[in-house]
């Protein structure tokens, strides 16, 4: 079993993880699952422009494209 997990860590994680995720949208309903995602989202940029400003967050955003330009 030790092996198994090692060799498929993520597959395992992100399995179990979208299990909650699709139970919470059944056990509280879709749009309040939306507004709490929504909002995780919004603390998550507002920390970062606190800390950084909003260099940080065109940084953020650069990083996570970055090497996908045509």
């Amino acid at each position: 079993m030790k092996e198994f997990f090692q060799n498929h860590k993520w597959a395992v994680i992100l399995s179990i993880l979208a299990l909650i995720i699709v139970l919470m949208i059944y056990l509280i309903g879709w749009w309040t699952l939306l507004a709490g995602i929504l909002v995780i989202i919004a603390i998550f940029f507002g920390r970062m422009v606190d800390r950084g400003g909003i260099e940080a967050v065109k940084d953020f955003f650069r990083n996570l494209f970055k090497g996908r330009r045509a």
